[in-house]
């Protein structure tokens, strides 16, 4: 996953349809429970969803382009939120850390904004180190579990 390989690629353009399908599936079941005028928008929004879904699988390219964009900017917007936030509390144990976060979000942000196939790299390569801490924090929690079973003998 953390390269530009065609594979990677369509794994990455079908994560991103499956989630806009997951979406629009939530907005149709919210649907359900609103009314008035917003269960109309609701709907709109299912429709939208179910549309960019398919788009994401018929323009893969341009579809990673634009949500790679989207992403980059709310790198910076949120570095830039960290920052101030964790500025605004230094009396917190551990600000520094939202701090480091911040600084590493805007920058990564600033430099993926400038051109689009950084933008992409950097999509790829934040889905990759997920999908990377992803598994290791299941791998460790399973583990837990099963001890936690061992002790209390069920």
């Amino acid at each position: 996953m953390l390269s530009l390989r065609p594979a990677s690629i369509s794994v990455l353009v079908i994560l991103v349809a499956v989630a806009f399908w997951l979406g629009a599936m939530t907005l149709f079941m919210l649907a359900g429970v609103v009314s008035g005028g917003w269960r109309a928008l609701v709907i709109v929004g299912g429709i939208v969803a179910v549309g960019a879904g398919i788009a994401a699988i018929v323009w893969p390219g341009p579809t990673l382009v634009v949500i790679s964009i989207f992403i980059a900017w709310y790198l910076l917007i949120r570095g830039v939120f960290d920052v101030t936030m964790s500025l605004m509390h230094t009396h917190v144990r551990g600000w520094w850390m939202m701090l480091i976060a911040g600084i590493i979000g805007i920058a990564l942000g600033a430099w993926a904004i400038g051109n689009p196939e950084r933008s992409v790299l950097l999509f790829v390569t934040i889905v990759g180190v997920w999908t990377i801490f992803k598994g290791a924090t299941d791998l460790v929690a399973a583990f837990t579990y099963r001890s936690m079973k061992k002790e209390l003998n069920v």
